[in-house]
């Protein structure tokens, strides 16, 4: 062990950096079989926490370093010092996990046998689940997210959602950790590589017959038109070009009507939501915002009996802004909305701002306080036993949080939808990243997902993770797109009814290891 103990930090860094690669863009997915190896190798020959800690800091910077290298690169909405600050800050709290990670697996009471890598995988989901919430939840590289485009590896969410992923890769990366550092009593530790292979057989097994068995399943559909606009943010900020953008999302209107949808979409803060009320012509009294205002109703006159969900900004009679979506009736006129309840720290919103008053450099979006859906009426052409279509719908940062993603499940949509604005990010690999969430979503709950994002991929889901339409990008000739979207079943799944039962049950097991590791080290030290 003198060459682990020689090179433990270069081992921790292999961790981070092949891990890192399992995720968007690079996207090979194998490795994060073995991405932790090298880090719970390297584990091996501590001496104490301390060093634990250092080892597993290094491996978590890395990995989060190159995940939020996006965040840099910001600098042309904000000063470039700023933006570099919050990577670092971020990077610097997210690579926290993975040294309190190592920090307790140096500290499990069994180093070997089948218990080590059971211990192991409860204590990393439970740690990507503790992430998830605290200081608002930061749920962004849990490791089940490296599976995304592989089908059959993701189908045990419907189950266990995203961190039964996440249990079953690490225990495989500990089991094979396991006969490494244990090798010259390899017999002995087969246990602990022959439960995490049988294991992911079985849930391999589950997504190939899951999958089957999905094939020539009749469904209602409904006909959605998504237009993300793909504007530029930097297009959207000026506010000479405000007409020039609603114009172009009206005259895509006017073009997907021919094809009399069902529903017709816009992404995130597409436009402000008192244009649509009219209540910006009192308010404002210009020729702008009258000229606005009648393009919209034109619209409306022209697509004739098609609703819309409309990402907007939208402001309160107390001045409040909020990030929401609105149902919009074929006349115009407002049915619904939702409000974000997930802001982005720092993004939308600035944590303990009473204690940061110099930090608010914007109008901070307020939270929405209720989980709620939005109808869509005249869907003439499904035959339902309902009077109108519920759609639950998921604002960008929103869709990284499952727990809430199932509770508008479980509230009875037909259908989700996530709007989102990822032309922040335009050209690095966040946009991919953020997309890599939807299918777990549709798994985790069998839902249809669609998704509609300027600047990023817009696409349709199926309810087992299959893209099944073709992307529209900033980069594509296609400015919209028309498919059919299945409806949902009403057979919620175990995730839908549970929720994150995996995760609480694996912070028991970590909790009941490092009490009985205490316990053994007090017996211990009695004479």
């Amino acid at each position: 062990m003198n060459f682990v103990k020689r090179y433990r930090y270069l081992l921790a860094a292999c961790s981070g950096i092949v891990l890192f690669c399992s995720f968007p863009s690079v996207n090979f997915f194998p490795l994060a079989w073995i991405a932790l190896v090298p880090l719970l190798v390297a584990l091996e020959p501590v001496e104490n926490w301390k060093s634990a800690f250092c080892v597993g800091y290094v491996a978590g910077f890395l990995f989060f370093a190159g995940l939020l290298l996006a965040i840099v690169l910001l600098y042309p909405y904000a000063n470039i010092f700023v933006t570099l600050l919050g990577y670092l800050l971020l990077v610097g709290y997210t690579a926290l996990y993975f040294a309190v990670f190592s920090v307790l697996v140096h500290k499990l009471p069994w180093q070997s046998g089948g218990l080590f890598p059971l211990g192991v995988a409860a204590i990393w989901v439970s740690l990507e689940w503790v992430r998830s919430w605290l200081l608002t939840g930061f749920p962004w590289g849990n490791i089940g997210y490296s599976q995304w485009n592989y089908l059959p590896g993701i189908q045990i969410a419907s189950l266990t959602g995203v961190y039964g992923i996440s249990f079953v890769i690490v225990l495989f990366n500990a089991g094979i950790a396991t006969l490494i550092r244990r090798r010259q009593e390899w017999r002995k530790e087969l246990i602990a590589a022959i439960i995490p292979c049988l294991l992911a057989a079985i849930c391999l097994i589950y997504g190939y017959a899951t999958i089957a068995r999905s094939e020539n399943t009749p469904q209602q559909n409904m006909k959605v038109a998504l237009i993300p606009g793909n504007i530029a943010q930097i297009e959207k900020w000026e506010s000479e070009n405000i007409e020039k953008i609603i114009k172009k999302y009206l005259d895509l209107t006017r073009k997907v009507a021919v094809e009399n949808p069902d529903v017709i979409v816009w992404p995130e803060t597409a436009v402000r939501g008192k244009v649509l009320s009219g209540e910006w012509i009192v308010q404002a009294s210009s020729n702008h915002s009258r000229r606005f205002h009648n393009l919209f109703k034109q619209t409306f006159g022209e697509i004739g009996g098609i609703p819309m969900l409309i990402g907007a900004t939208d402001l309160d009679a107390f001045g409040n802004i909020y990030n929401r979506v609105i149902s919009v009736s074929s006349e115009g006129k407002r049915l619904g909305k939702y409000t974000k309840m997930h802001l982005v720290p720092f993004g939308e919103y600035v944590p303990l701002a009473d204690f940061l008053p110099n930090f608010v450099q914007f109008h901070p979006y307020e939270h929405g306080k209720t989980v709620n859906l939005l109808p869509i009426t005249n869907v003439e052409a499904i035959q339902t036993n309902k009077d109108q279509i519920e759609v639950g719908t998921s604002i960008c940062f929103e869709s990284a949080f499952p727990n809430h993603f199932r509770q508008l499940v479980k509230k009875g949509a037909d259908a989700m939808g996530i709007l989102t604005n990822d032309a922040w990010f335009t050209g690095t690999a966040f946009p991919e990243l953020h997309l890599a969430m939807a299918p777990l979503r549709a798994v985790e709950n069998r839902i249809t997902v669609f998704r509609c994002a300027n600047g990023g991929y817009t696409c349709i889901v199926d309810s087992f993770g299959q893209i099944i339409t073709p992307f529209v990008t900033p980069q594509t000739a296609e400015e919209y797109l028309i498919a059919d979207v299945p409806l949902s079943r009403e057979q919620n799944t175990l995730y839908t009814r549970y929720g994150d039962w995996l995760p609480i049950f694996c912070l028991m097991i970590s909790l009941t290891c490092i009490a009985s590791g205490i316990v053994m080290r007090h017996t211990n030290q009695k004479p």
